[in-house]
């Protein structure tokens, strides 16, 4: 029976066996730490929690710290941790590695952690100062209608569209797929297996300033990118509702691609095969 290995977890799964691997546990994420790692992970872990309520739960390869929105995540790697902590403004301290903007008032930083005693101050500090972000933001009630930023924005923001470089890769990817037709719905490029549509090309959709590509998932996939990496991920409109989650095209390369593409595929199939086989039992009952 062909086989194929998932990109994400690099697990052999038989044709036509489910998988889903974009959820886990924390258990299986920091199993494989060394004692120097696990302790601290351990203290990096209780420090948080401490800061009062919150959502603390594994989602793809993070262990994720959220209120309304995620404010941080840790990585587990093989020999550290990665901390990533999002502030409202830029640190210039030597224990960044690196940052990140992610939004006018989002910035992420990048930590390595190794030891325990490196989760101390003014480490925590900044963990306690991205808790208490959004109560710190001013409120929504401050900020200029919607269509009042938009108007403004208009004029300033260089509109992408796509040459037919973006759609080539897509449609590349998509006719690997057995079974794939190509059609156009609503006047964007959209793939299906024999029943069902599972990827859209969108080219600057109402001039949202994107080129991307919409895909559905499995419940809890599209919070949790979005959480992870909202510059490459986002909620289209429409079928957003319904758990498709979009790829900025430009933020991602063609074996990350190719993977978010193939999943998809896997889950429409899946879901398919199973709306069938409930079908028949239905039947046969009758």
């Amino acid at each position: 029976m062909a086989r194929r290995q998932c990109h994400h977890c690099k697990q052999w799964i038989e044709s036509g066996e489910p998988h889903d691997c974009w959820t886990t546990t924390e258990d299986a994420l920091t199993r494989h730490l060394s004692e120097d790692l696990r302790d601290a992970w351990d203290r990096l872990r209780e420090t948080t929690a401490e800061f009062g309520e919150q959502r603390i739960y594994a989602s793809h390869h993070s262990i994720m710290f959220a209120r309304s929105a995620c404010y941080s995540f840790v990585r587990p790697r093989k020999n550290s941790l990665e901390l990533c902590v999002f502030l409202g403004r830029e640190l210039k301290e030597p224990q960044v590695q690196r940052v990140e903007r992610r939004s006018k008032t989002k910035v992420a930083h990048y930590f390595r952690i190794v030891h325990r005693d490196e989760v101390e101050a003014p480490l925590t500090e900044w963990l306690r100062e991205a808790y208490n972000l959004p109560e710190a933001m001013p409120s929504a009630a401050a900020d200029p209608p919607k269509k009042q930023r938009q108007a403004k924005q208009a004029g300033k923001t260089p509109m992408k569209r796509d040459n037919g470089k973006q759609l080539a890769r897509v449609r590349r990817i998509c006719q690997s797929l057995p079974g794939t037709t190509e059609k156009l719905s609503h006047g964007a490029p959209t793939f299906f297996t024999p029943k069902r549509g599972f990827a859209i090309f969108v080219n600057n959709h109402h001039n949202d300033g994107r080129v991307a590509v919409w895909l559905p998932a499995a419940e809890g996939v599209q919070a949790a990118l979005i959480e992870e990496a909202p510059e490459t991920y986002f909620r289209p409109p429409y079928v957003g509702v319904a758990g498709w989650f979009g790829v900025v095209l430009s933020k991602v390369d063609d074996e990350q691609l190719g993977a978010l593409i193939r999943e998809s595929f896997r889950f429409v199939n899946t879901k398919a095969i199973s709306g069938r086989a409930a079908k028949s039992r239905v039947s046969k009952r009758r």
